[in-house]
């Protein structure tokens, strides 16, 4: 991206404004969970934004996958208050293929250990993604061995806003994706290594910032 400049900053949104060529890019943080993203969204649509591209940190829920990997969310399990506020919980919190697409070709340009698959979006950090680790310990009876049961059905990760995106996105004709860098396996630990989350912030920035390249130089 060139030419960035700083537009706002207002509680957990600052934006900024970049140029891919000639298609100007705003960049946008939208703090933590459903309700801030889909504030933002709403706003940026309003705006004229039509296309909108999650970045983020995630924690991989399968054995396989590897702190330091990328995970290209294609649909999100529901596990948010949000989303229910944009359609009924029959409608499929799915990513755009476009974005799906571009964000896939961008992760493997970069080399990184690439997956692709299903995300489950909690609306908490805790008792959502089943962490005991807590101030009461207690997790309810709703999400008690809910990450086995994820996990038996090929679920990659935990993150927090991929449904309450591509729900509010695709019932009402806007485009989405998600991409993550995986910061730990919730099978093996917990704490993030500091270097590693570095390194893999910066692979998901630039993995984004392709993918939003490429869906200029190839629009809808």
């Amino acid at each position: 991206m060139e030419r960035a400049t700083a537009l706002a900053t207002h509680r957990e949104f600052t934006s900024w404004l970049a140029w891919a060529g000639e298609v100007p890019i705003v960049v946008c943080s939208t703090g933590i969970g459903g309700p801030s993203t889909s504030i933002a969204v709403e706003e940026l649509a309003q705006l004229g934004v039509r296309t909108f591209l999650r970045v983020g940190t995630t924690g991989a829920i399968q054995p396989f996958i590897e702190p330091g990997d990328v995970i290209v969310t294609t649909a999100a399990v529901r596990l948010d208050g949000t989303s229910g506020h944009f359609a009924p919980m029959e409608f499929p919190a799915v990513a755009d293929f476009d974005c799906t697409t571009a964000l896939v070709g961008a992760a493997r340009a970069t080399g990184a250990t690439l997956h692709v698959g299903i995300t489950a979006s909690s609306d908490t950090f805790y008792p959502g993604q089943e962490r005991y680790d807590t101030y009461s310990g207690r997790v309810v009876e709703r999400f008690r061995g809910s990450m086995a049961e994820w996990r038996s059905m090929g679920v990659l990760n935990y993150e927090m806003e991929a449904a309450a995106l591509f729900t509010m996105c695709a019932s009402q004709g806007l485009r989405a994706g998600c991409v993550a860098g995986v910061l730990v396996n919730r099978t093996k630990q917990e704490t993030p290594d500091e270097e590693t989350a570095k390194r893999i912030e910066s692979t998901s920035v630039a993995v984004v910032v392709d993918a939003a390249r490429r869906l200029v130089a190839a629009p809808a």
